[in-house]
């Protein structure tokens, strides 16, 4: 992530009918001091019934639901008082697909997305929208947990100056660049954080090895212009140390990094930023290394549909086409 601020925020309106939408909240506040460009997303599935519906009349149907959207965004986004901002809705899911494509094509400098807590299930099925989004969305993902003001935030950043789980060397500059971007437009405070997880026969030498993790992170920070003070290094697992730091500190945004490697197509990634981000209660914004790859299954082109596809299958539809 560079040091400027962003060109375009993709926001995901994942319910245009709701009467809460928090991603746009804090979205419109990031426009504000930013000067970006707002593109309001949102991606749907027509109810399953539709299949009932005579094959001639379900285009008609996805149409109207299309319109009916896009107004009701164009409404939300009116209320906002923003100009220059685009509405964009697309019968296309899974839902996290539609995101990355419409994050591809935009150029998105980062997409803003509503998130709530989640139970263990979801997180073993990884199927939920928050997760694939972490895994294969190429740019950052502020993950939105309330709508509290943005001014002089409490930025809590989470390295591992000693790149485990191959971890690219680099990723941490980038997090830290990123709170520097969100500090220098909100005249916040970051704080640093790493786990380090010891091992039991470890005990030994632990105080040694927490020694040499403090030096670590206090060189890293201080390349940053970070005190020494506001690091903060402690033996535990990641989830725990975070979570514990997060609430301690009052922290208002949570930035971490997240890493993916390609598995026949489809990208992996450790579960620490999933665990996180469901114990946390501050907003969280995910950075991924540079150059990650989208699994080319989700590069799709854009093409005529009648009917929702079968399973395994992805399809779209958008406001801009017309069969």
């Amino acid at each position: 992530m560079n040091k400027r601020a962003w060109k375009t925020l993709l926001v995901v309106i994942s319910d245009p009918f709701a009467s809460e939408q928090p991603a746009l909240t804090k979205a419109v506040v990031l426009a504000h001091r930013s000067g970006a460009r707002l593109v309001l997303f949102n991606s749907f599935m027509v109810p399953q019934p539709i299949n009932n519906v005579p094959l001639g009349e379900q285009p008609q149907i996805i149409d109207a639901a299309i319109r009916q959207r896009r107004e009701r965004m164009q409404a939300l986004l009116n209320r906002t008082g923003l100009t220059g901002a685009k509405c964009i809705v697309e019968w296309d899911y899974p839902a996290h697909e539609a995101i990355v494509r419409r994050a591809i094509e935009s150029k998105a400098d980062m997409v803003i997305t509503a998130s709530h807590r989640h139970g263990r299930l979801a997180r073993l099925l990884l199927a939920n929208t928050d997760w694939e989004l972490i895994r294969m969305c190429p740019c950052p993902v502020w993950f939105v947990r309330t709508q509290e003001a943005l001014d002089e935030p409490q930025i809590l950043v989470a390295v591992d100056p000693f790149h485990a789980h191959d971890k690219p060397a680099r990723l941490d500059d980038r997090l830290l660049q990123a709170a520097q971007v969100i500090r220098g437009q909100f005249d916040g405070r970051i704080r640093v954080v790493h786990a380090c997880d010891v091992p039991v026969d470890a005990a030994p030498v632990r105080s040694l090895i927490l020694a040499k993790a403090q030096q670590a992170v206090e060189d890293l920070a201080a390349k940053h212009g970070i005190d020494a003070e506001r690091c903060y290094v402690r033996a535990g697992q990641p989830d725990n140390i975070i979570a514990s730091v997060e609430r301690r500190e009052g922290a208002d945004l949570l930035v971490m990094g997240a890493v993916s490697r390609s598995i026949e197509t489809r990208p992996v990634i450790g579960n620490t930023a999933e665990r996180v981000i469901d114990r946390v209660d501050c907003d969280v914004l995910v950075v991924k290394p540079a150059r990650l790859k989208v699994p080319a299954l989700v590069r799709v082109q854009r093409r005529p549909v009648h009917s929702p596809p079968k399973s395994g299958t992805t399809r779209r539809r958008t406001a801009e086409q017309r069969l």
